[in-house]
């Protein structure tokens, strides 16, 4: 393969392939529920609306025209969600000033999107993308770019053996207030390596330190306190560390680490916090080489 052609490979990777298993996509919605798509089998079709911006006019209008359609979709037995990288709170904002009718999900660093092959190659990026999956599990439609939705609406109609109700003309949603939708996450709490010693170091404080980081960076240098789980695999791992309160992430620099901390603050958790430098800036006991260093 030529130097032209692994470039374009990389700038064209395709979306995931009609036919195969659809990847097990586990992620938070904008309100805070958890979304799995195994708890649709057998029940429902859904639609992944992966999406690139918060912040463009033809976005927002794609995403308007899948909204009006949701009804029709929810009459053929199959559910929308958008993706996106924003944090729940902007997620919330979001759809409430489009008055969109499905969910957002968040995919901190798009590590569920790039499973799904709809995120770039060379950054953590959701790209314009449309993903079907059948009541069975496997993907029916995968396409880039910003699909029709009466497109996906044909296809599925044809699936179920039916036609989706007319659409309607309604008004325009008003911009929902937020007040009284929910209990928004708790935020993030910033701190420095000696007041994160401090907590680790409670009696019966609890406390867990997580190391994001990929592994090579965990063997090479860590702290001994440290549990390591890699960033990308926080969301299918998080449960092993049986507590979703009281956790001190740490990357290299802190930037891991901070989407690690709002990604527990996606899913309920309390008092999570993400130490400022990181492991560069860290002043306790390390592990480096193998060996224990004061």
């Amino acid at each position: 393969m030529s130097m032209f052609q692994r470039a374009q490979n990389l700038l064209t990777w395709p979306p995931a392939t009609v036919g195969q298993t659809a990847h097990p996509i586990s992620l938070t919605a904008e309100e805070g529920t958890w979304i799995k798509l195994a708890d649709f089998e057998g029940q429902l079709n859904v639609i992944f609306v992966v999406f690139d911006s918060l912040t463009d006019s033809t976005t927002e209008k794609w995403l308007g025209d899948w909204s009006r359609r949701a009804a029709q979709f929810d009459s053929l037995d199959t559910a929308i969600f958008g993706i996106h990288t924003a944090r729940t709170e902007e997620l919330r904002r979001f759809k409430h000033r489009l008055g969109l009718e499905f969910h957002l999900l968040y995919d901190p660093l798009a590590i569920e999107s790039r499973a799904m092959r709809c995120s770039s190659r060379l950054a953590p990026i959701c790209k314009n993308t449309v993903v079907v999956v059948s009541k069975n599990g496997l993907n029916i439609f995968s396409e880039r770019g910003q699909v029709d939705p009466s497109e996906v609406l044909a296809l599925i109609a044809g699936i179920e053996g039916k036609n989706a109700e007319p659409l309607t003309a309604t008004n325009t949603p008003e911009p929902a207030e937020t007040t009284g939708r929910g209990v928004a996450p708790a935020a993030v709490q910033m701190v420095d390596s000696e007041k994160a010693e401090t907590l680790l170091a409670e009696t019966d404080g609890g406390y867990l330190l997580v190391d994001v980081r990929t592994l090579s960076e965990y063997e090479a240098d860590h702290s001994p306190q440290a549990i390591h789980i890699p960033i990308d695999e926080l969301p299918h791992r998080y449960r092993e560390l049986d507590q979703t309160n009281r956790i001190i992430c740490i990357c290299q620099a802190g930037g891991r680490s901070a989407a690690a901390a709002e990604f527990l603050t996606s899913i309920a958790g309390s008092e999570i916090f993400n130490i400022e430098g990181g492991m560069s800036a860290w002043s306790g006991e390390r592990v480096t080489g193998g060996l224990l260093q004061s």
